[in-house]
């Protein structure tokens, strides 16, 4: 199948109204034809005529009959005094037509005219109509004036003549738009390996071998991005898999010492060191599911007790608190038994992720103040530290992945990760992460997340 030859726009337009040029002169010459025709219609002068051919008799005869006049016309015969004599006039028509006698009035309207005929002791009045007429009585009672007949005739059929060929020409667009519709669908449904159409109308098909451009660099912009991905997931595939041999050394040499004899602290900083191992193994699962295209965005939600979570965030926090040289300050104010649901890995790593981050930006030897509060629908655990500050850009921002603040809360290693992963569980868990300053100075970072409905028990004791 050959490609369909085009046509600009404007050529088609100019078509269509040629077209409809042509059809109106074929309705002028055929309504012409037909209210013209000796056949169907009387002329406007006939009764005119009549009344001349029969001038004479019209004037001498006896009596006068509708016989020496046309079907449209009328008369009476009155007395040189006024009196109605005969005739067919209507009662009204009788007074009117007299009087437009004695006032010397040929015409009784603008298309009906009068003509008077003395005769013997007689005035013989006509009145007929100066206009066509249907030969048909039953067409001239309904439809009187001919010409006015044919103007609204000419004008429905001209109506319906555009109408037709409108539609005409819409479908003729609508048919070369499937084109562009069906090209947009399947670059929509984002497939890329199709052929792209063409049209008759010009402009159209420009537009189409637009999209086909659009649509080459598209899919070559996207089989890059995604080769790019699967190069991605295999090197982090292959990089989590790599990391568990040295973590299985590090998790079996801390039980191995835990074997031996210890001192208490050092007993509790070997147990630090199992705990953040079984996390970073957590980690380490999460991501080579991830992957591999694995992933369940359903996280495995699990009944938490709120009072043992916060006491492994304390002890989470206390290690990282002796290793930065920087105090924190706990103020729990939690009734025990209560409960929420959540992946608890991830609740921990978004808490840890926040309190982390009050740490990357405490000077040393400040404080960091932790709070943590229950409602009757909500928990509330808020991290304070005497750093900087949030700007007004990071204020707006700060939540954002890879958002970095170059003014004030910016440092080495510091990744714009931290707030962004934090947000995403909280905000998963239909909780939410406000950030704010203190009023004392420093940044302030508040998770709220949601309690269950059976800890109102507790709350209101």
């Amino acid at each position: 199948m050959g490609i369909r030859k085009s046509k600009k726009l404007r050529t088609i337009f100019i078509e269509y109204i040629i077209s409809i040029g042509f059809l109106v002169i074929l309705l002028i010459v055929a309504n012409y034809i037909l209210f013209t025709s000796t056949a169907l219609m009387y002329p406007a002068n006939y009764t005119e005529k009549a009344i001349q051919r029969n001038y004479d008799e019209l004037k001498e005869a006896p009596h006068v009959t509708m016989d020496l006049l046309t079907p449209m016309s009328s008369f009476g015969v009155f007395s040189p005094d006024g009196q109605y004599l005969y005739g067919n006039f209507s009662a009204r028509d009788i007074k009117l037509n007299w009087d437009y006698y004695r006032n010397g009035d040929l015409s009784s309207g603008l298309s009906t005219f009068i003509v008077c005929i003395d005769r013997d002791s007689e005035v013989l009045i006509i009145s007929y109509p100066l206009s066509m007429q249907f030969k048909n009585d039953v067409l001239r009672n309904l439809l009187p004036h001919a010409e006015m007949t044919a103007v609204i005739l000419f004008l429905l059929q001209l109506l319906f003549v555009i109408v037709l060929w409108s539609n005409r020409f819409a479908k003729r667009i609508n048919r070369e738009l499937t084109f562009l519709l069906a090209t947009t669908k399947q670059i929509q449904e984002q497939n890329l390996d199709f052929k792209v159409g063409n049209s008759r109308i010009e402009e159209i098909d420009g537009v189409l071998k637009g999209i086909d451009t659009m649509r080459v660099a598209l899919k070559i912009s996207l089989e890059e991005q995604w080769s790019l991905e699967k190069q991605k997931r295999e090197q982090v595939s292959a990089l989590t898999h790599d990391l568990k041999t040295p973590l299985t050394i590090v998790k079996g040499n801390a039980e191995l010492l835990m074997e031996t004899t210890l001192t208490e602290e050092q007993r509790n900083y070997c147990m630090d060191i199992e705990k953040s191992s079984l996390q970073m193994d957590h980690y380490i699962h999460k991501l080579l599911t991830i992957s591999k295209n694995e992933l369940d965005h359903q996280a495995a939600r699990t009944t938490i007790e709120v009072t043992k979570f916060l006491h492994s965030i304390k002890r989470q926090t206390e290690a990282i608190s002796k290793i930065r040289g920087i105090g924190v300050v706990w103020q729990m104010n939690v009734k025990e038994n209560l409960r929420l649901t959540a992946d608890q890995y991830d609740l921990e790593r978004a808490i840890m992720n926040i309190i982390t981050n009050a740490f990357d930006f405490s000077p040393g030897g400040s404080t960091i103040t932790i709070s943590s509060m229950a409602n009757d629908s909500e928990l509330s655990i808020q991290v304070i530290d005497q750093g900087k500050g949030f700007t007004k850009k990071a204020l707006k921002h700060g939540k954002e992945q890879l958002f970095m603040e170059n003014e004030s809360r910016t440092i080495n290693g510091h990744h714009g990760l931290g707030l962004y992963i934090a947000n995403t569980i909280i905000t998963n868990d239909n909780g939410e992460l406000i950030l704010s300053n203190d009023v004392h100075g420093g940044g302030s970072v508040t998770a709220k997340t949601p309690i269950l409905a059976e800890n109102m028990k507790y709350l209101t004791r």
